[in-house]
């Protein structure tokens, strides 16, 4: 022994004791719905977590409904376990269906009723279109819950009795969290991460991963005009007046005077066929208009919040940041 190791050792506390590391159980359900691209996702954000210095440990179990391995259309996936494992996980984690949220509700009977029957300790983390399962067992029901954007209206209608939020990234309520489309999973793993080790934790993760911690709502990516696959060509007509002349303040009654309805039945009409009402259209278009503006025109923002129909700049901003996530001199900085 050394001079340095002798004077290691007189320093040393005999009642010192070695930190020891908390290993938190994340169980993952597998079935042959599941997104393989989901899967593989959240196991790495969990995987590079093991990664880091520290003393959190993330020990995941793949679960499915009878504990064999599952014949997916992208090839066997082997599970360590059935359902009846997550009841003795800290996180259970449902994997985007991506389109087969129904279908996988459905077939899988047992994972529904493992997922209703988990004690509240245990956290939930739904992906995309897993909050279809998450949905079935009654435990959203009067929550707010979010998905993919475009699978928003079909997860709303056929729970009615949840609050569906397509805009946003990640919504959490008590311990369920869902999570938007994809990639917003990552966010919805690295929130959990926070919640079971700490915020250091996850924001060292997400470093790991190049992402950011909160990337804020998904609006930002949903088509701010709509989709047109409605079949109502007066309410097509009114779309094109409002989106040409966005900068004009319009009021229902002359809408509807346009294609000779009563305003009850615009409104009705309009909403069954956009998912939007006549005002909050004209308010995306004009926000669609203003980022346009902002990317390829110099123009002070008071000058583009005018040219987009609205003579307050602070009213156009509170709606711009509401929108798109940010205010609009940091989306001009980040496009410009």
């Amino acid at each position: 022994m050394d001079i340095f190791d002798a004077d290691m050792d007189k320093m040393r506390s005999p009642l010192a004791k070695p930190a020891v590391k908390r290993v938190h159980r994340v169980g993952v359900l597998v079935c042959e719905e599941a997104s393989l691209a989901s899967l593989g996702l959240l196991m790495d954000v969990f995987r590079m977590g093991n990664q880091l210095p520290g003393l959190h440990r993330f020990e995941l179990t793949r679960v499915s409904e009878d504990g064999r391995a599952v014949s997916h259309a992208d090839g066997d996936l082997r599970v360590e376990g059935d359902a009846s494992l997550l009841r003795g996980m800290d996180l259970v984690v449902v994997p985007s269906m991506w389109t087969m949220g129904p279908r996988a509700v459905e077939r899988h009977p047992v994972l529904v009723a493992a997922l209703r029957d988990l004690p509240e300790s245990v956290l939930v983390v739904t992906m995309c279109s897993g909050a279809y399962l998450l949905a079935a067992t009654g435990r959203l029901a009067d929550k707010r819950v979010t998905t993919h954007w475009m699978l928003a209206d079909g997860l709303q209608a056929r729970y009615p009795d949840v609050h569906v939020l397509a805009g946003e990234n990640l919504v959490q309520q008590g311990g369920l969290i869902c999570s938007g489309g994809s990639l917003a999973g990552v966010d919805a793993c690295l929130h959990a991460v926070q919640l079971l080790a700490d915020r250091r934790t996850a924001k060292d993760l997400a470093a790991l991963l190049v992402t950011d911690i909160s990337r804020g709502p998904q609006s930002r990516f949903m088509p701010s005009l709509g989709m047109r696959r409605h079949a109502d060509r007066e309410i097509k007509l009114i779309q094109d007046r409002l989106e040409a002349q966005c900068d004009q303040a319009f009021s229902l009654e002359e809408l509807a005077e346009m294609v000779h309805v009563s305003v009850r039945t615009l409104q009705r009409r309009f909403l069954a066929a956009t998912g939007m009402t006549p005002v909050q259209y004209l308010q995306a278009v004009r926000i669609e208009r203003g980022k346009d503006l902002l990317e390829s025109e110099r123009l002070p923002v008071p000058d583009i919040a005018a040219r987009v129909g609205y003579q307050d700049r602070v009213a156009f901003g509170r709606l711009f940041k509401k929108m798109v996530g940010m205010t609009p001199a940091a989306y001009r900085q980040k496009h410009q």
